[in-house]
């Protein structure tokens, strides 16, 4: 239950990081996949994160919509466009805080896998 509440008020926040970048920023649509979608929400996210709304925040955060080419548009699309199918955006949320956390310097998961110790003993 309490990672279900979790779960949501974070994604009330990507909601919200795309509807302010959306409001902020000009620009056409077009297509955005899926991985420059998570790569440009957490980079949001962690920026809205650690700078909150400040001068150097919201310099951090248009330059992640530059770095990738783009637009507030195209987020708030993307979230139009897929927004109503649960399994998707909770999985590209899953996505997103994996990339926030790799911003924060926490290890990627898989890098944290342990070896079961069958395998461990055969490397041997």
């Amino acid at each position: 239950m309490k990672r279900a509440r979790r779960d949501g008020a974070v994604m009330k926040a990507i909601l919200l990081v795309a509807g302010l970048a959306a409001a902020g920023c000009g620009g056409s649509g077009g297509s955005l996949d899926e991985d420059t979608y998570v790569q440009v929400m957490a980079r949001l996210s962690w920026a809205r994160a650690k700078y909150a709304d400040t001068a150097e925040g919201d310099s951090v955060r248009a330059a992640a919509l530059d770095e990738h080419g783009v637009t507030g548009q195209q987020l708030d699309e993307f979230v139009t466009r897929f927004g109503d199918d649960p399994r998707r955006m909770h999985r590209l949320w899953e996505a997103i805080r994996t990339e926030v956390d790799v911003l924060d310097g926490v290890p990627r998961p898989e890098s944290q896998l342990e070896v079961p110790d069958a395998e461990r003993h055969e490397s041997r």
